[in-house]
């Protein structure tokens, strides 16, 4: 009889590796969102508060809205007369 034998390098097995990720779907999680965090937080307080603060978060928001317009326009004013007096040679 002949014997043939093949030659095979032992590799060590993990117990970490022979493991299946665990399935996610079992585990259904809430993704967290602005909208999901909004809500916990206005769970906690009366719709009086809740209008309160978002009337005073709006106008913070369009003032700064104004300011930054009003920057914008200040700046592009400078600018022409900047542009005009050194065309004048006058800076």
């Amino acid at each position: 009889m002949s014997s043939s034998s093949s030659s095979t390098t032992a590799r060590p097995v993990y117990k970490a590796f022979q493991q299946e990720p665990p399935n996610l779907d079992s585990k259904r999680r809430i993704p967290v969102t602005p909208a999901v965090l909004r809500s916990i937080f206005a769970s906690s307080r009366s719709p009086h508060e809740e209008r309160s603060i978002s009337r005073i978060a709006f106008f913070r928001f369009a003032g700064f809205l104004i300011s930054c317009i009003g920057i914008s326009f200040a700046a592009a004013r400078n600018r022409s007369i900047r542009n005009t007096a050194a065309l004048l040679g006058v800076v």
